[in-house]
C-alpha cells in the first residue's frame, strides 16, 4: 500500500520480511532520543533509505543496491540518488528510468490539493517545531492540508538478525539472506520512524489508484452483496466546493475502506481522521519493529556490508 504523501522516501522501500531483530536485554534496542537530542539539528533533518533492483551483469541476474540520501530543511527537501553496488556506477538510477511522477490528490471539507508525487516548494512547505517535530503543509489553489510529523529515534547498536520465528526485535535491511548472520550495527547507529498527525480529516488517492466506473451507491451495494461487513458507513461530499462524492466504512478487521468519485470514476482512497496519529510500532520488546530510515553511522555501516557481500 502506498503511504499517503510519503515525500520522504518517494518509493515503497520496505521489505515484507520481518525476520530481523536483536538480542539485547536492556532498553537500548528501542530507546528514543530525548527532547534535547533529536535528529533535527539547526533546522535540518538528514537520513538515508536503501532500495534494491534487478541487475544484469555478464548475462547473470543479480541484485543491485541503490540509496536515497534525504535532507529536509527550511528550503525544502533535497534527495540524492546513487548506486551502492551494481554492474555500473549508475545501475540503480538507470533502473528507475524517466517515468513521470504520479499525481496525488488530497480532498476534504472544502479542500482540494492536486500535486505531483515529488517535493515542490511551490506547493509543499516545511516548518520545524523542535528537534524531533516538523509540519508539512500542502496547498495548491484553496485550503491547505497540514500534517505534523513526530520523529522517533531508535538505537540500532547490536541489532542484527533474529530467527525466522522471532516475535520481537527490530527489522532493518540486514534481513536479506546474503548478509552474514553474525553482523550487527555499531554504536551510534540509529534509525527513524515518523508518526503523522493530520490537522483536518481528508481522503487521498493517486492517478495509479484502482478505479471503477460506478457510483458511490453502486459501490456500497457491491460491498454488501459480497458479504462484507460495513461498520460506521459514511457518505459525504468533499473537494474544493464539496462537489466530490466520497464514502468510507470499517471492515471486520478494523480497517477503513474508502473511495472518492473524481472525473467520472470511483478511486480507491485512504482516509485520515483529524487529530488521529498514524502510529507505527516502536517497542522492540513487545513486537516486531520495522525501521529502515538511517542516520549517517548506520548508512556507512550498511554501505560497507553491501559492498562486502554483494557478490556472495
Amino acid at each position: 500500500m502506498k503511504p499517503n504523501r510519503d515525500i520522504f522516501t518517494g518509493l515503497v522501500l520496505t521489505s515484507a520480511l520481518i525476520i530481523t531483530g536483536c538480542e539485547h536485554d536492556d532498553d537500548s534496542v528501542n530507546a528514543t532520543d530525548n527532547a534535547s537530542n533529536g535528529p533535527i539539528v539547526n533546522n535540518e533533518f538528514r537520513y538515508t533509505v536503501y532500495d534494491m533492483c534487478e541487475d544484469v551483469d555478464e548475462a547473470n541476474y543479480k541484485a543491485a543496491w541503490g540509496k536515497f540520501e534525504f535532507k529536509i530543511n527550511n528550503d525544502g527537501l533535497v534527495r540524492n540518488i546513487s548506486t551502492v553496488m551494481g554492474s555500473t556506477p549508475s545501475t540503480y538510477q538507470d533502473s528507475r528510468g524517466n517515468k513521470d511522477a504520479d499525481l496525488d490528490y488530497y480532498v476534504g471539507d472544502n479542500v482540494f490539493v492536486k500535486i505531483l508525487d515529488e517535493y515542490d516548494s511551490k506547493f509543499d512547505k516545511i516548518d520545524f517545531v523542535d528537534d524531533d517535530t516538523f509540519v508539512l503543509s500542502l496547498q495548491t489553489d484553496n485550503n491547505p492540508i497540514h500534517l505534523t510529523y513526530d520523529i522517533v529515534t531508535l538505537d540500532l547498536r547490536g541489532v542484527g538478525k533474529l530467527a525466522a520465528d522471532a516475535k520481537t526485535g527490530i527489522t532493518t535491511d540486514l534481513e536479506y539472506p546474503y548478509f552474514p548472520n553474525d553482523i550487527t550495527f555499531p554504536i551510534g547507529a540509529k534509525c527513524y520512524i515518523m508518526h503523522e498527525t493530520p490537522k483536518q480529516s481528508y481522503y487521498t488517492f493517486y492517478d495509479s489508484a484502482s478505479t471503477e466506473n460506478v457510483t458511490i451507491d453502486e459501490w456500497i451495494a457491491r460491498q454488501k452483496d459480497s458479504g462484507k461487513t460495513l461498520n460506521n458507513l459514511v457518505k459525504e461530499m468533499v473537494g474544493r466546493h464539496n462537489e466530490l462524492p466520497a464514502a468510507r466504512y470499517t471492515n471486520h478487521k478494523g480497517r477503513v475502506k474508502a473511495v472518492v468519485s473524481y472525473n467520472g470514476l470511483l478511486h480507491d482512497a485512504h482516509y485520515y481522521k483529524a487529530g488521529a496519529q498514524k502510529d507505527a510500532s516502536i517497542n522492540a520488546k513487545t513486537g516486531i519493529v520495522n525501521c529502515d530510515q538511517y542516520n549517517d553511522v548506520a548508512s556507512e555501516f550498511l554501505d560497507q556490508q553491501i559492498k562486502a557481500n554483494y557478490d556472495k
